[in-house]
């Protein structure tokens, strides 16, 4: 894109920034500072990032060969004390919150300043290689006559959004992720809803990798135990109190979004940025300005719609937030866990479980691919890995067992998954894409004629009301506005609510998780700077 992301004059760098602590002085003695050497900080980050609890470490640092290693530090709150010292990221922030409905406990929201999260994000040397300041379009071939979609840079949004900014701002996609996982240690119903948030212009390959920690979490959204008897009020107002704790935490995103502000880059050269929505990741998201006192009867005529009931979304005063646009489709649940959901269970109606059992206990072995030795119909606990070797086996399994519409109905599918997720897609692609969901929808009475779309009582349905089914057409072009849609898949954030979450909360005494979780991830996140900034120092790195 023309006249887009220019740099002003030289800002702050990363190791500016880190050397503008409080403590900055006494490192130029002692680099590692509160630690006396290389070696005494190297043995003291390994103990905090160990999850080892503090009586544990306690009885390490007891050790005579510990101590034969003059270690700065004595004890394992002598060790937590001096990483409290270490240089501060985006700082956690505590705020009660006043529900409009009664609950057990009183709610606290934990969250960060996403405009610090977002400015730690662009300014993170490690992301200087695999950072794009500017919308491109990209073409198969030099002639430009077929589109080539991959990072969401590359897509229609960006770039129309860059048409809307001043000349040479920067656009900054913003990637927000949620969900609901359970933290508690082998019973209770302990559950957290972390927000996860990054940068749209980092690189695919690098944000995908949950190594990379790209991304940050933003705030811990309150479950609260609302007390309403009623089920499907206690349901609206959680989603309603999620989006009103949203509305709030997110306001500094919709502010820079409108007005802009200056952020420095990787390399510490200033830039006027914008923080669009390019993307928020969940399973399905409905809503619909309509408020209402009666939540009861809101609830029903609001299903009607297929809606929650929630009336004040907290993306409906950002600036160039498009629903339709950011609300991507979702392949871990959307493709793969509704193949097993639905089309596994068609297949297995359709055959037999007895027949579809013994026919995949006895597929030959080969490394790399899941064996269900047990057959497939009383699985219970399987995980999007098992979805996917299922849906490589399907199509050979059926194949003699059904007629030749119902086979073409499931390898459409499998076909449109296959193509949707490849992480670089032309125009030609696309046009397959739509033809592989062109032939389901052809085919797709041979389901109902085998009478293999059951109800919950194994009634035959003659219906195709499957809300995921129906997000199917919106695939392609979520593609041309926001790229390949395998970088909106929710395996990278799931796998961060371990790391960023439940390791966290383990390590806890059960006792005010969110407030434990918030002190261990700041710990965490001191931890990383350092060792950044340290290995830097010592390779005589500096922008």
């Amino acid at each position: 894109y023309p006249d887009a992301a220019e740099t002003y004059r030289h800002g702050p760098t990363y190791i500016d920034i880190f050397n503008a602590d409080q403590h900055a002085t006494k490192r130029l003695e002692t680099p590692y500072w509160p630690f006396a050497s290389k070696g005494d900080w190297e043995m003291g980050s390994w103990l905090l990032r160990s999850g080892l609890s503090m009586r544990v470490i306690d009885d390490f640092l007891c050790l005579e060969k510990s101590q034969s290693l003059s270690l700065s530090f004595r004890s394992a709150k002598d060790l937590r004390n001096r990483a409290e010292m270490l240089p501060q990221g985006p700082q956690w922030k505590c705020k009660p919150w006043t529900a409009d409905h009664p609950t057990k406990r009183p709610i606290k929201l934990f969250y960060r300043d996403p405009i610090e999260c977002i400015r730690s994000l662009f300014g993170n040397p490690l992301f200087a290689d695999s950072m794009h300041y500017t919308p491109f379009r990209e073409f198969k071939t030099a002639a430009q006559l077929v589109r080539v979609y991959e990072e969401w840079m590359s897509a229609d949004t960006a770039w129309n959004i860059q048409g809307q900014l001043p000349q040479g701002a920067t656009l900054l996609g913003t990637i927000l992720s949620s969900d609901k996982t359970n933290i508690s240690v082998m019973t209770g119903d302990r559950m957290a809803h972390p927000l996860l948030i990054s940068l749209a212009n980092i690189s695919a390959r690098i944000h995908m990798k949950s190594s990379q920690h790209a991304f940050l979490l933003l705030v811990l959204l309150p479950v609260p135990k609302l007390l309403d008897k009623r089920q499907e009020v206690r349901g609206v107002q959680g989603d309603r109190l999620i989006h009103a704790c949203l509305d709030f935490v997110l306001a500094p995103l919709k502010m820079a979004a409108s007005l802009g502000i200056m952020m420095t880059d990787p390399l510490g050269q200033p830039r006027f940025c914008f923080t669009p929505c390019a993307a928020y990741m969940r399973h399905i998201i409905r809503g619909r300005v309509d408020p209402t006192a009666d939540l009861a009867a809101y609830k029903q005529e609001a299903l009607k719609y297929r809606l929650n009931g929630v009336d004040q979304l907290f993306w409906r005063d950002w600036p160039h937030a498009e629903p339709s646009i950011f609300l991507t489709p979702e392949p871990l649940h959307h493709w793969h866990k509704a193949f097993w959901d639905h089309d596994a269970k068609w297949c297995i109606h359709a055959v037999g479980p007895l027949e579809i059992d013994f026919r995949f206990s006895v597929i030959p072995h080969r490394i790399g691919f899941c064996q269900f030795k047990e057959g497939l119909s009383k699985l219970k606990q399987v995980t999007g890995r098992e979805h996917r070797d299922v849906e490589r086996y399907m199509v050979a399994i059926i194949a003699d067992a059904v007629s030749k519409d119902f086979l073409i109905v499931i390898r459409a599918r499998i076909e449109f998954f296959y193509l949707s997720q490849a992480p670089i897609i032309d125009g030609d692609n696309i046009t397959d894409i739509d033809a592989a969901l062109a032939e389901f929808h052809e085919h797709k009475q041979a389901i109902l004629d085998a009478g293999a779309r059951v109800g919950g009582s194994n009634n035959p349905l003659d219906d195709w009301y499957i809300p995921k089914l129906e997000m199917l057409q919106s695939v392609t072009a979520s593609i041309r506005n926001t790229g390949a849609a395998h970088q909106w898949s929710v395996d990278i954030t799931e796998h961060g609510h371990i790391t960023e979450v439940k390791d966290p909360a383990r390590n806890t005494n059960n006792q005010d998780y969110e407030e434990q979780i918030c002190r261990s991830l700041d710990r965490t996140d001191k931890i990383q700077r350092f060792e950044l900034a340290t290995s830097m120092w010592a390779a005589e790195i500096d922008f």
